[in-house]
């Protein structure tokens, strides 16, 4: 048994960050309806992947976080279709959108709406900047959030200037928040009885991983600022260095990592800085960085890995993805769902829960939906016939595919 086996999600979202919410859910079991906008165009159906992906709307920005998901397209700016979405919520535990502020509400289906029919439901928006302040109507998308919340200002080096991190991480981190927020709500539902409207945002999200800096920031008055590999420790022993064939990461942030490392590389002569530890001077710091490059381009990354690890330093290679996913850690994590995509030769691997259970095991994934793909069953589901169904299709208020 899974921990949200029973749990009915009903599913508006879109774009990445919502979806991604919602699919924690499914990993531990709620059953969740994914209500497409019918003409709403959801541009992850068509983004990443192989043509052959994208032409059926099954995009890789799509894939990896819809599985397990059935998908029915609406209109909702139709009454009819508004009427459709209620009856779906009143069954619902949990419902969770990510438009902006008041959209949701304008169209009949807001909190205070589902609420009147269905009192315990715990309704979860996502918005870019919530939903009060100069900035609440504005549009959010990761870049635009990596670049407010401080994150870009400290990445990347002086001479590139601030730079993206290499993933939609606000994306992701906000719909961690939001299905944290939810599994809580759930729990204090099962004590409580009662429902509540969950409030969580891309540019809050990302700022509750800032206490360290904002700490720092306010209470020394300088920013981090760009300081490229330079590791958050601030050793001169630790960072990205080029090896003979790639790159390598050191951590040596304490002092008997660093006299362990500096003696395994036979760099003597930074014994005593090591052993003194911070402040260090920009002269010491780079005095250190150009001994420590130089050595280790004199060898290949594996074999460094091997000899820091007996040495006791904290030491991995940079690798690429698609080595990483071959690697045998990732095996024994069992971190990777097996996705069925219909027409493949096999099924793809993608990253799953990043926990397990002894109570519990993972769940089979099953092939991401089609637009619409599951619009006639949810319909009979809900008591429409084949009649009512197929004139809801004719008048444009629902969709289903065909294929």
């Amino acid at each position: 048994m899974l921990p949200l086996d029973g749990i009915k999600v009903l599913d508006a979202t879109h774009v990445i960050a919502g979806p991604f919410a919602s699919y924690q859910l499914c990993l531990m079991g709620a059953e969740t309806i994914r209500v497409e906008r019918l003409g709403g165009n959801d541009f992850i159906r068509k983004h990443g992947g192989s043509d052959n992906l994208t032409s059926r709307g099954l995009g890789a920005s799509f894939s990896a976080q819809n599985a397990l998901k059935k998908c029915l397209l609406i209109d909702l700016k139709d009454p009819l279709g508004r009427d459709i979405f209620l009856k779906l919520a009143a069954e619902s535990d949990v419902v969770i959108e990510n438009f902006r502020p008041g959209v949701m509400n304008r169209l009949g289906v807001g909190y205070h709406d589902v609420k009147a029919i269905n009192p315990t439901v715990i309704y979860c928006s996502l918005t870019g900047f919530g939903p009060e302040g100069p900035l609440k109507d504005s549009p959010a998308y990761d870049h635009i959030v990596q670049g407010m919340s401080g994150l870009m200002g400290m990445t990347g080096t002086p001479e590139s200037g601030p730079q993206r991190v290499g993933l939609p991480i606000t994306d992701y981190i906000s719909g961690l928040t939001a299905s944290m927020a939810i599994t809580a709500a759930l729990h204090q539902r099962s004590t409580t009885g009662e429902g509540q409207h969950l409030q969580v945002s891309m540019l809050a999200s990302v700022m509750a991983l800032m206490g360290v800096f904002a700490i720092d920031q306010q209470t020394t008055g300088q920013e981090r600022g760009l300081q490229g590999n330079l590791p958050f420790s601030g050793s001169p022993f630790a960072g990205r260095f080029e090896t003979a064939d790639g790159y390598l990461v050191i951590t040596a942030n304490t002092v008997d990592q660093s006299l362990r490392m500096l003696k395994a590389l036979q760099l003597n002569q930074f014994k005593s800085l090591a052993e003194r530890g911070a402040p260090y001077s920009d002269k010491e710091r780079d005095s250190v960085s150009q001994a420590l490059s130089d050595v280790f381009q004199t060898k290949q990354t594996e074999e460094w890995e091997r000899l820091l690890k007996e040495a006791s330093v904290p030491a991995g290679s940079v690798m690429d993805l698609g080595t990483l996913l071959r690697h045998e850690q990732i095996a024994a994590l069992g971190c990777m769902d097996d996705l069925p995509i219909p027409g493949a030769e096999s099924d793809l691997k993608i990253p799953g829960l990043g926990f397990t259970s002894n109570q519990w095991s993972r769940g089979k994934l099953t092939e991401p939906e089609q637009a619409g793909q599951s619009t006639r069953a949810v319909m009979k589901d809900l008591g429409y016939d084949d009649m009512q169904i197929a004139q809801l299709i004719e008048q444009g208020v629902i969709a289903a595919n065909t294929d």
